[in-house]
């Protein structure tokens, strides 16, 4: 076998690779006896180094400079490298969000592990590429579990606070248990179908209808343990104390990057059962925890006081938001929630870039009525979390909007002759219409502490710094662009997603 195509295929991971252990090596050894702070900024110069690297090494792949085929890289690894102009993308969309979050932890190191602390990110950002790229049902679990187990780690390293060491200890139990119910109920589709390259079992209609009993009970199993990881209820009681005492980075990629890679992961999942003689059972369970999510989410949102635990039932609710397109089952749906979890993904990391700014150094977890007035204080700031707040509620003209258009309209046009209410997914798509009206209160809610309260901001005056500044300016670009000029991604993610 030649594996020059491989390692040209892998060369963006393993350039990663490398920073990490870069960062791990001068850490302990040139930087044992600096500052934490200098050696935090020299962490982040070498991690970032190696996603930039990754990042102008997938541009290459992308635009053929570095070749790849992609039929032979697919048949030589059985599945685990599913390379294709999409995928890339979206693997380059990872590192970059990766990149994003990596100012954002050295501003505030909640640890004197700081080279582990960046190592894990690093890992995380691996497994999800990973994650979007393999088509291997064993090779799929594997990425999702180097994404978890990092994500556990990164949870507990504020060792100071006793809240996120409860915090961890409940997102590993509950991670532990939703990955046995994933991997039973890949070993079941494993058994009907005797395939784990998932893209030959797509066509395989006729052994998924001979046992759909078996199916039915694999997807239920899966469903329970993908639920768990892009937070769906009823298995998401982890994501409120996660998001609201991990540390402000950490929480803010474990909403961004792992949902994407989540969704992208559930969409390969879900592919051998998108012929109507075999998902009529799947389709009922989606729709429960569509409705259930969006309830749970935005009705337990409105008594949150704290904004980072607010965050995490929005976070909620928009994961059902996401499966009314994914109940559409057709390609349309799929490149709406692609769409919609890049979009997601893109605001909520700007809110918690926002929010770690200009809370993180008070010493406890901030409450939405510390942010009182605080317009008049940070105004270029708060104008970002306006951008990024109004994004979540849907509020045209940006990118959130447009997102939540495209899903509902992608749900609509699969079963636009009806005869009566209950057919196709018009009463879905009405009851998430409904819910996003809910939404609007506890979003303006932030808002109002913000912009209308006369107090006077209570957080310190603190200095942004450049690369965190950087990163919240392109977020907010990016909302906004994606608002008023959504038709090119929506038209390369329809042309290239498989």
């Amino acid at each position: 076998m030649d594996y020059q195509p491989i390692f040209n295929a892998l060369l963006p991971d393993l350039i990663v690779v490398v920073s990490l252990f870069a960062a791990l090596g001068v850490d302990y050894g040139y930087m044992r006896q600096a500052s934490l702070k200098n050696r935090a900024n020299r962490a982040l110069q070498i991690c970032s180094l190696g996603l930039i690297g990754g990042l102008v090494v997938l541009v290459l792949q992308l635009n053929g400079t570095l070749s790849l085929d992609y039929a032979e890289l697919l048949a030589a690894t059985h599945g685990q490298l599913m390379l294709s102009p999409g995928t890339l993308a979206l693997k380059w969309l990872l590192f970059a969000l990766g990149l994003a979050v990596l100012p954002l932890a050295a501003r505030n190191m909640v640890t004197v592990q700081v080279s582990e602390y960046f190592a894990l990110l690093l890992l995380a950002t691996l497994g999800m590429g990973f994650m979007v790229t393999s088509r291997n049902l064993l090779g799929a679990f594997v990425a999702l579990e180097v994404v978890s187990l990092s994500l556990y780690a990164l949870c507990a390293l504020h060792q100071t606070s006793r809240a996120s060491a409860e915090a961890a200890l409940k997102y590993l139990t509950y991670g532990g248990v939703s990955s046995a119910f994933l991997l039973f109920g890949i070993s079941y589709l494993f058994g009907v179908t005797g395939k784990l390259d998932i893209s030959q079992v797509v066509p395989m209609e006729e052994a998924l209808v001979r046992a759909p009993m078996l199916v039915t009970v694999a997807y239920l199993f899966i469903l329970v343990g993908l639920g768990f990881k892009i937070a769906l209820a009823p298995f998401h009681l982890w994501a409120p104390d996660v998001y609201q005492s991990a540390p402000t980075p950490v929480a803010a990629w474990v909403a961004s990057g792992s949902k994407i890679a989540g969704v992208v992961l559930l969409l390969a999942l879900l592919s051998p059962v998108s012929m109507p003689s075999v998902n009529t059972a799947i389709i009922p369970m989606l729709a429960i925890l569509a409705v259930v999510s969006m309830a749970v989410g935005n009705l337990g949102a409105l008594r949150q006081v704290n904004i980072k635990r607010l965050l995490a039932y929005s976070a909620i609710a928009n994961a059902g938001y996401l499966l009314v397109a994914i109940l559409a089952f057709t390609e349309e749906g799929r490149a709406a929630a692609v769409y919609y979890a890049v979009v997601y993904a893109v605001a909520t990391l700007g809110a918690f870039a926002v929010v770690a700014i200009l809370s993180d150094r008070l010493g406890r977890e901030a409450q939405i009525d510390d942010f009182r007035g605080c317009w008049k204080a940070r105004p270029w700031l708060s104008l970002a979390l306006l951008i990024f707040v109004l994004s979540l509620a849907g509020i045209p003209p940006l990118a959130g909007f447009v997102g939540k258009f495209y899903l509902f309209f992608a749900a609509i046009q699969s079963h636009s002759q009806i005869g009566y209410w209950s057919e196709g997914l018009y009463w879905i798509v009405a009851l998430a219409l409904g819910f996003s009206v809910v939404a609007l209160y506890y979003y303006l809610k932030v808002l109002k502490a913000v912009f209308v309260s006369e107090e006077t901001c209570k957080l310190e005056k603190d200095s942004i710094g450049w690369p965190s500044g950087v990163v919240i300016l392109i977020l907010s670009v990016i909302t906004v662009g994606l608002g008023v000029w959504p038709g090119p991604l929506i038209e390369f993610i329809g042309q290239c997603l498989i």
